[in-house]
This record gives C-alpha cells, sequence and structure tokens, in this order.
C-alpha cells in the first residue's frame, strides 16, 4: 500500500493550497531516504541514486521529495502498488516498536515497593502515575484511605506478579477486584466520591490487564481494558494498554486509534515529559506502519489540507490517487469531513503547526466500498436488504447481516477512525454500526462476540466527551446509547427497544417505502407504456 502526498514535481498536477506532506524524523530512529521492492530494484537503484537503504541515512530535504518520474515522493512504498508487490520494510523496526512498548505499558512497575500496610495500593497507583508521566486526572495521592483488607488483597497480588508468577497474581487482583464490587474500597465508604472509587477500580482492573498482557493472553487483557477506560477513560496509560492487547490480536487498526488517544490524553492532563511524549509519538507511528501495510483490498493516500475542500479539489485529489494507485481505482472514496492526524506532523502544545489531512481510499474492486457512498449522501442508510421491516430476520439473513456488517463496513471504518480523534456518533462513524452489529451477535446466539463488542464501545462512548466538542442533541444521543449499551450488558429491557434498533427500524422503514416507491413507479411506466403500444396498434388496424 502507498503512502504518499500529492505532489508533482512536472507541475502536471497543481492542488492549490495543498502542501508537500514533510515526516519529521526522530533522532533516535532515522528514516531510510529511499524504501525499495525487492532485492534487484534495490541494488539497482542504490547505484543510479548512490544512495544508502539503510537507517543511517540523513533526513532529506523537501527539494528531495519528489525524485520519482511519476512525480510522486518516495518517502513510502507500499505493499498494494503494482510497481511494488512486496511488503516495503517498515520505517520503524519491529524491535523499536516492541521497546516503546515495553517502556509505556510496563515502565511504570521498576519501582513499585511496598513499605507500609496501610499505604500499599495508595502508593501503586501514585508511584504509577508518577513515573509513567502526570497523574490521570485529579492526583491520586489526595485519595481517602484504602480500606485495609483491599490494601491485604493488592499487596498480596503484587507479591506474585514481582516474582513473575502472572496467573497467580491475575487471580489475586481479581479477588481484590471482587472485594471492591462488595463496597470494599475505602475505609470511610460512606463518604467516598464516586470518582475516586472508580479510579481505585479502574487501577486494580489495570492490574490485571498487564497480568495478562505479561502471559501473551490479549483477549482477557482486552475485557479488562474496556473496564478500565470505562471507569478511567483519562489515564492515557489505559489507552496504551489496549492499543498493545489490540496489536497482539493483529488488530492494528484499533491499535493505531489506542495510541493516538493515549497521546493526546497525556497531552490533556498536563503531560509534559518530552521523552514520554516523543516515544508514545513512535509507537503511534509504528502501529501506522503496520496497519497501512497490512491493507490488501484497498489503497490509501493522505492529502494536507485545511478547511472545506471544494467538489473540484476532491475530484482532483481523486485523479491524482488514480495515477499512483491504478490498481485500486474500480471505486474511490475521499472523507469529506477531514480530520485525520498523522503523528509526524501532530503537536496537541502548538494547533497551528498541527496538519490536517483529507484521506482518500481506494478499492481494488467496488462491491468493498461501495457502502461508504450510502453513510455519505443518505440520511437513514441501511444495508441488511430486508424488504419486510415489520418482520424479524430470518437465520439466514442474520448470517449475511453478520457477514455485511463484521468482515466488509466495520473493517473500512475501523481504518478511517484509525487517524481520526472525532468522529461522532451519527451514521457512518462506527458506533452505531458496531452496536447494530452487537444485536446481530446476540440474535445469533454468539454471547462472548456480543459482550466484547458492547463493552468495547462503551469504552468509546466514555471517552469521546474528552475527543471533541459535543452539541446538545450529541449529548442527548450519547447519555441514550450509554444507557442503552450498559442495559443491555445487564440483560434489561428487550434488545429491540434499543436507540440503535429504533434507528435501524425507521431506516429498514425508509428503505422498503423507496422500494415500494420505485415498483410503483416501475408498474406505471410499464401502464403507460402498454397504452402507448395499443393505441399504435389501433391506428395500424384502421389504416389497414
Amino acid at each position: 500500500m502507498l503512502f504518499r502526498n500529492i505532489a508533482n514535481s512536472t507541475g502536471s498536477l497543481e492542488l492549490q493550497g495543498l502542501e508537500q506532506m514533510v515526516f519529521p524524523e526522530y533522532t533516535e530512529h532515522p528514516t531510510p531516504a529511499t524504501v525499495q521492492t525487492n532485492q534487484s530494484e534495490e541494488k539497482g537503484q542504490n547505484k543510479r541514486k548512490g544512495k544508502k537503504t539503510d537507517s543511517s541515512v540523513p533526513k532529506r530535504s523537501k527539494k528531495n521529495d519528489s525524485r520519482r518520474k511519476d512525480g510522486s515522493p518516495d518517502d513510502w512504498a507500499g505493499a498494494n502498488n503494482e510497481r511494488s508487490p512486496l511488503p516495503a520494510p517498515p520505517r520503524i523496526s519491529l524491535r523499536d516498536l516492541m521497546e516503546a512498548e515495553t517502556k509505556l505499558v510496563f515502565g511504570d512497575e521498576q519501582d513499585i515497593t511496598h513499605k507500609s500496610l496501610a499505604s500499599t495500593a495508595t502508593q501503586l497507583m501514585c508511584q504509577a502515575a508518577e513515573i509513567g508521566g502526570p497523574p490521570s486526572g485529579p492526583n491520586l495521592s489526595f485519595l481517602p484511605q484504602i480500606d485495609k483488607w483491599l490494601d491485604v488483597a493488592l499487596q498480596d497480588a503484587n507479591s506474585y506478579y514481582q516474582q513473575k508468577k502472572y496467573a497467580t497474581a491475575a487471580s489475586r487482583f481479581t479477588a481484590a477486584l471482587e472485594l471492591c464490587s462488595k463496597g470494599t474500597v475505602f475505609e470511610k465508604p460512606f463518604n467516598a466520591d464516586y470518582e475516586d472509587i472508580c479510579k481505585v477500580v479502574s487501577f486494580v482492573e489495570s492490574r490485571i490487564v498487564a497480568c495478562y498482557l505479561r502471559m501473551k493472553r490479549p483477549n482477557p487483557a482486552l475485557l479488562h481494558c474496556y473496564r478500565s477506560i470505562q471507569l478511567n477513560p483519562i489515564c492515557f496509560q489505559n489507552h496504551l494498554r489496549q492499543a498493545m492487547a489490540y496489536r497482539l490480536l493483529g488488530n492494528p487498526c484499533e491499535a493505531v486509534r489506542g495510541a493516538m488517544i493515549a497521546d493526546y490524553i497525556y497531552w490533556l492532563s498536563g503531560g509534559n515529559n518530552r521523552h514520554i511524549s516523543k516515544l508514545i509519538k513512535l509507537y503511534w507511528q509504528g502501529l501506522l506502519e503496520a496497519a497501512l501495510s497490512m491493507e490488501k483490498n484497498f489503497s490509501v493516500v493522505f492529502t494536507p489540507w485545511s478547511g472545506k475542500p471544494s467538489i473540484n479539489i476532491i475530484d482532483k485529489m481523486e485523479e491524482a490517487f488514480r495515477k499512483l494507485h491504478p490498481a485500486f481505482t474500480d471505486y474511490i472514496f475521499t472523507d469529506p469531513r477531514g480530520g485525520h492526524l498523522l503523528p509526524q506532523t501532530t503537536d496537541w502544545s502548538q494547533p497551528s503547526s498541527t496538519k490536517s489531512y483529507f484521506l482518500t481510499l481506494g478499492f481494488r474492486t467496488r462491491n468493498d466500498g461501495d457502502f461508504l457512498h450510502k453513510l455519505l449522501h443518505r440520511r437513514s442508510p441501511t444495508f441488511t436488504g430486508q424488504r419486510s421491516p415489520f418482520t424479524p430476520p430470518s437465520y439466514r439473513d442474520l448470517e449475511m447481516m453478520f457477514e455485511i456488517q463484521g468482515k466488509k463496513i466495520l473493517p473500512v471504518l475501523d481504518f478511517i477512525k484509525c487517524t481520526k480523534l472525532s468522529v461522532g456518533f451519527s451514521q457512518g462513524s462506527g458506533i452505531i454500526e458496531r452496536l447494530q452489529y452487537a444485536s446481530v451477535l446476540g440474535q445469533l446466539n454468539r454471547f462472548r462476540e456480543h459482550m466484547h463488542v458492547l463493552q468495547y464501545t462503551l469504552a468509546e462512548l466514555a471517552v469521546a466527551p474528552y475527543l471533541q466538542d459535543i452539541s446538545p442533541s450529541d449529548t442527548e444521543l450519547l447519555l441514550a446509547l450509554m444507557a442503552d449499551t450498559m442495559d443491555t450488558l445487564e440483560g434489561k429491557r428487550p434488545d429491540q427497544e434499543r436507540v440503535w434498533n429504533a434507528m435501524q427500524k425507521v431506516n429498514r422503514q425508509m428503505e422498503t417505502f423507496k422500494w415500494k416507491l420505485e415498483e410503483t413507479l416501475k408498474a406505471k411506466v410499464y401502464i403507460e407504456d402498454f397504452k402507448i403500444v395499443s393505441s399504435f396498434s389501433q391506428v395500424f388496424l384502421h389504416v389497414l
């Protein structure tokens, strides 16, 4: 897959207002100037250009970013280009990615010690916050006194963790979590603040996550990640652990989004350690490169642009895409909302220097991406294919919906939002589609997957207010979605009464009405044609 800016040194394509993409390089990890597709081409290009391809190549200037004959920069080569059929080596090595991940996810554990029985839990949380960065939200050192039995349970669990007996530690932290569920959190529970309780329970959940990640068991780790984020969404390390779990599961798009949110939350909560910020961005960039290299059905171009582009500009973006990716032009989609971010050009502390991009996707086959047209141009899109909105779907219909939503729609939407901080809650954001997908899983009796999807969505909804400005109407929808999601997890009320199912029902009714209208119009056309033919026949017989 190619990942390039739109630029042309020959001047054959000029997009007014488009800037050349510049990727700042980290001093610890210099970026290769060129990326080759195979050994023979690498040897030939090295001979022609006289360049090295190892990591010691110094950074090039903007002037040299458009040396290729097709006018496109050769910063990144990809797997989905006809000229480069093999995956290009990543700019950030797997070793560097693993080192960054270990420091970010487990770096706060080396200085965790025990001093006094009465302060173990508070000490664990405060030291984790101090080592990893700023306190996530209010200063955790001001928490009330932890209950002594919970303190003993946490100390016992942590002793096993330090001995690297992670399975036993996970069971002991789970026992501590059960104490929390019974109200055993603070010594004075009736005076405890709800947010303080959430911070303590989120911390216990995060320790269980760490145990499972140490054992390379991402599935149970991910479930506890969701809960820790729901309870404390502004703890940046919770999002980093989630990113690691997704990476282990082979889902780089969600891992990219987790790292991006962690970077933003770190800045939002007052983080000013430039080394940690740079490390998070390095991790974010490495995950994004992995996500780009794994996509086989579509290719992507990010175009720097501020403001809302005209239709003419979007057409030129897509025309440039066709020149860069001739094998992915069966269906081309440009996200008209923009707002995509890349780690190399994002500085949260200086919004004026942060570049925003438009994303253009090209698909090998039209059927893989034409649903995006519905999301963009229809107010209430639906993809179920049902004609009768008032009858429950058959098992075959549910299986078809499972295939369409789970393997076609959601993977593309996940990729679109993995570089976008603010995605909203409307159709096309991925939230409504995922909740509708959860309903299908429930009807297919896939209860484990059903629970995971609901927990994931609840975590996304919990962090959403910190990532974007929310209008009053969006606030009302957000609260309704959170309430219905929690009710579904608790088994309250029938699933048909949920907000997302009501929206889907309206969508089906509109689709059915449209279909009936089309059928009626066709019938009228047939009748008119029959009348015309009959008239001509009568005239012809009269003449004879």
